[in-house]
């Protein structure tokens, strides 16, 4: 897919440029494009949505998660105050960093950070995350399935 989406922006045949879409929005952008230029009624017009849904969906399901999670730990009075708390300018990110390697998601770094100066334990976050994410959306995407941004 990266080959694509460099073939697509080195044609100019998309509207975007370079510094106006985050990275990690590039996929979206990409399936978007192809939706937009596909013909209608198309396998492709049809193919690029159900990418681009797919995705949506999953970053959903992630979001979603993180927020239960936080919930869970933190009680739906402190959570989001919790999970987006951000820390003095001199202050590191995280207190413990292999706390935050063990529990990394691009996207949801602060709240991992966050959770990890809680003093939450592994075996902890480990509970809470099994029973939050015991369902996964049909559209699972990873790392080894086309990549994901979280």
């Amino acid at each position: 897919m990266r080959r694509r989406w460099r073939l697509a922006y080195e044609d100019n045949s998309h509207p975007f440029t370079p510094s106006a879409v985050s990275q990690c929005d590039a996929d979206l952008v990409y399936y978007w494009h192809e939706f937009l230029n596909s013909p209608e009624g198309s396998s492709k017009k049809f193919d690029a949505l159900k990418e681009l849904l797919d995705i949506l969906t999953h970053r959903m399901h992630v979001d979603n998660s993180i927020n239960l999670i936080g919930k869970l730990l933190f009680g739906s009075e402190k959570d989001i105050q919790v999970l987006s708390a951000v820390r003095m300018t001199e202050q590191p990110l995280v207190d413990d960093w292999v706390c935050l390697k063990s529990m990394y998601g691009m996207k949801h770094t602060r709240s991992f950070a966050n959770i990890c100066n809680a003093g939450i334990s592994n075996e902890t976050m480990a509970k809470v995350s099994v029973e939050v994410c015991s369902q996964i959306p049909s559209a699972r995407r990873n790392s080894l399935h086309r990549g994901f941004s979280a």
